[in-house]
């Protein structure tokens, strides 16, 4: 009888054998993941300072794909800065005000007048914030200490209307256009304030505002504003808690304008003759008076906007003959304290914003004028590959300057890309590569665009943040988008930093 117990041996042997020959081997990309190179004796080699091993290093650099280095000198910042005092654990706001009155100190001025009037942050995001995550928290958060009522702005017709919170929105017979579908039909002179427009022919829409479990100010508005260009023929009848319908908008005519009052000046020129010296003396004068003229709609941006007033829980339009017309939303609101608008878009990387039409932007800043902006791109932007984001910056850069230009007197706040992990070479949950460098270019867009940047994904952690919130239920497994409740625990941290720059300005005046 043969002697066969060599062989387990020699098996195991060669699957070690093996396995060591495949650490040789290049490694494998699918889709953006770079899958882990097989080492079997990981566990036990050599590290550098960052924890890697040295070993896959050298392997990676003889294969052509280590990661560039970042270059740290082309995101330095060349200004003065203003930063809150913070108490310990706080990431502050840095406001680069280059040496001038902080920027911020245009929202904290305006809350001292919440007792009095609207007081507007408008927070430009992509999914980050669909659906009013984030928002609906910081929005409940202010208005608990600075009074006001209401959801805000919202869109027509949105694709989270089933899953959002803090309305209940129905409609009916809309075709939707939004900054995402360019190349299908979307015009980008007709966009709104939100980078979306509405037509329909004869549509509906109703709004229904939610109880105390989602905000306790939620349940009931005192202005329902409806904003849109109307055409030739348009009629809005809109109703309040289903009462009878009224008679919001009505143009009848086959001219798409309304009407308003200028003042105009006449010139009055009174010719004298002197038959003896035969001169001409001429005798200048000028009069005032006020004319009716009619405003002409142009492709870009008159934008008309009419309200109702009462205590609303629901709110009802109803349009026919709307075909030449474009619909942006419906806002409920308070007639004073706080709101918050949440102008999420899918999918973007906030370049969108420099084509809404500036003439828009100005007439949005006169008849619904916001106090702070927000912005909050950047999840569509980073990558594990790229390093310099100077290309994607400059281009946002351009969309901060739009907003500047048409809200001159709003304080704007970019906040920074938060915390997306990804498994490292040895299955650990870390930030994911390009994530950091992508926040150094956002600072130093900040600084350049002379506006407030905050680092939200300091403030939330670092590196391991988002794991820890998906193992507490505040983030999804994708490890890139929070939920609800990570909603509520980083709005938190960002009304904190904002109260307390309230503070420190009520300090310094």
């Amino acid at each position: 009888m043969k002697n066969n117990t060599w062989k387990p041996f020699a098996i195991t042997l060669l699957v070690i054998v093996i396995l060591m020959g495949m650490f040789y081997l290049p490694r494998i990309q699918v889709g953006d993941k770079l899958l882990r190179r097989v080492n079997i004796l990981s566990e036990i080699q050599a590290r550098d300072n960052e924890g890697n091993i040295i070993a896959e290093i050298s392997a990676d650099e003889a294969q052509g794909i280590v990661e560039q280095k970042f270059d740290s000198t082309a995101t330095h910042v060349r200004q003065e800065i203003y930063i809150d005092s913070v108490p310990e654990g706080m990431t502050a706001i840095e406001d680069f005000c280059n040496g001038e009155a902080p920027i911020m100190d245009r929202f904290y001025a305006a809350l001292d007048e919440a007792s009095s009037r609207p007081v507007r942050i408008a927070y430009y995001g992509d999914s980050y914030i669909e659906g009013d995550i984030l928002t609906e928290d910081l929005r409940e958060f202010f208005q608990q200490k600075y009074g006001g009522c209401g959801v805000g702005f919202v869109d027509i017709h949105s694709i989270t209307a089933g899953f959002r919170q803090t309305v209940r929105a129905k409609s009916t017979g809309w075709t939707d256009h939004n900054a995402n579908d360019k190349g299908k039909g979307f015009n980008k002179s007709f966009q709104g304030i939100n980078g979306r427009y509405f037509i329909c022919n004869s549509g509906s829409m109703k709004l229904e505002c939610q109880n105390h479990k989602y905000g306790s100010h939620l349940d009931t508005a005192q202005v329902a504003t409806v904003y849109f260009t109307p055409g030739a023929g348009l009629s809005i009848t809109s109703s309040i808690n289903g009462g009878e319908p009224v008679d919001l908008y009505a143009n009848e005519g086959n001219a798409t304008y309304e009407e308003e009052t200028r003042t105009v000046t006449d010139k009055h020129v009174n010719v004298t003759y002197n038959e003896d010296s035969s001169e001409v003396y001429y005798d200048t004068t000028y009069t005032t008076r006020e004319v009716t003229v009619p405003i002409v709609h142009q492709e870009q941006g008159h934008v008309v906007h009419k309200t109702q007033k009462g205590k609303i829980h629901s709110f009802s339009i109803d349009v026919k003959k709307g075909a030449s017309s474009r619909f942006y939303g419906v806002a409920l609101d308070g007639t004073k304290g706080v709101a918050v608008d949440n102008f999420s878009m899918r999918g973007s990387n906030g370049w969108y914003i420099q084509d809404i039409p500036v003439t828009t932007l100005k007439t949005f800043n006169r008849i619904r004028p916001y106090d702070l902006i927000i912005v909050q791109f950047g999840l569509n932007t980073a990558n594990r590959k790229q390093k310099d984001y100077s290309f994607y910056t400059n281009k946002m850069a351009q969309s901060i300057a739009h907003l500047r230009e048409a809200f001159p007197e709003a304080a704007i706040l970019v906040i920074s890309i938060a915390d997306r992990e990804e498994k490292n070479i040895d299955g650990e949950m870390h930030t994911m590569p390009g994530v950091r460098e992508l926040i150094s270019y956002q600072r130093k867009m900040a600084s350049d665009e002379h506006v407030a940047f905050w680092n939200i994904y300091e403030a939330m952690g670092g590196d391991g943040s988002l794991a820890e919130m998906v193992k507490n239920k505040q983030a999804n497994l994708d490890y890139t988008h929070i939920n609800f409740a990570g909603g509520r625990k980083l709005a938190k941290l960002l009304f904190d930093v904002l109260t307390n720059g309230k503070d420190n300005y009520d300090n310094r005046k």
